[in-house]
């Protein structure tokens, strides 16, 4: 039996985001849905009607994949606005989370 490979599903992109294992698949998950919470007030006037939400899982894909978005999105996953809130805790999150999604977006369209 293999080791299952593990990330983040960005559940209202649809996007996968692979993870070294599940605990660190489940930190950054909890992080995500953290930041979300932490800023959804601000963003509701913004925000599309559909709702993002982080959660860790298996990954879908192959290892070969898996191991490209090892290499690929890891920068950026510490990009996002989850991370860089520790950086700038005041900095603007509406634009931010904004700007994340649609990097998202753009990103799962070229995967595809």
């Amino acid at each position: 039996m293999s080791e299952e490979l593990w990330c983040v599903h960005i559940e209202g992109l649809d996007d996968f985001v692979a993870t070294l294992s599940r605990e660190a698949a489940e930190r950054e998950a909890s992080a995500i849905n953290a930041y979300l919470d932490s800023s959804q007030d601000r963003m509701e006037e913004r925000m599309p009607t559909r709702m993002v939400r982080a959660s860790a899982t298996v990954w879908p894909y192959t290892a070969a994949g898996h191991a490209r978005s090892l290499e690929t999105d890891w920068e950026d996953l510490q990009r996002m606005p989850h991370r860089q809130v520790k950086q700038n805790p005041h900095g603007g999150a509406p634009s931010s989370v904004l700007r994340w999604m649609k990097a998202f977006v753009r990103g799962a369209s070229r995967k595809g």
